[in-house]
């Protein structure tokens, strides 16, 4: 029986693979990083009112992982060139300790009055470089709007709550 090890030439290559030992190498571990940040919008009914379309309503930074974040919640839609109707949020990688991109993903949950979701919409997983962001489309503007009774909590604040993963390669 023919076995490629038993000739010559095969015998060379496996011999040459054998001398050729890395003179350096590299590990990188994958990391996740998983957190939550809520943003709560007082005086919601009122914000209701007198916001147009294109308005962001953003939220301190927030960090998940090394990496800094902040949420850009649009009640009244996406901008006024961009008329769709439609309630939008954004993700945006506001930095943090590595300038390098990150892969991310989040949901994006507009809270009922018990702190359930009513409202949910995800962005990615996809690649953030820095000040880079996604947006997404969560519900329609008018249906949000007659919704907010059973949205907007006792202290008159709507919740709006933003679940994001990274995954880094720590090197």
């Amino acid at each position: 029986m023919w076995s490629s090890s038993s000739t010559p030439i095969a015998q060379a290559l496996c011999s040459a693979c054998r001398r050729a030992i890395p003179s350096s190498s590299t590990t990188v571990r994958a990391q996740q990083a998983t957190g939550s940040h809520l943003l709560r919008v007082e005086g919601y009914l009122l914000a209701d009112k007198m916001l147009v379309a294109g308005t962001p309503i953003m939220s301190d930074e927030f960090t998940v992982g090394s990496r800094d974040w902040r949420l850009f919640f649009r009640p009244k839609g996406g901008s006024l060139t961009c008329l769709n109707g439609m309630v939008s949020a954004s993700l945006l990688h506001a930095g943090g300790s590595s300038m390098r991109d990150v892969t991310a993903e989040c949901q994006v949950s507009i809270l009922d009055r018990a702190g359930f979701p009513a409202y949910t919409a995800s962005i990615g997983p996809q690649s953030f470089s820095s000040s880079s962001g996604a947006a997404i489309d969560m519900v329609g503007v008018k249906e949000l709007s007659e919704a907010a009774p059973r949205l907007v909590d006792e202290d008159g604040c709507l919740n709006v709550r933003c679940d994001v993963t990274t995954l880094e390669f720590d090197e």
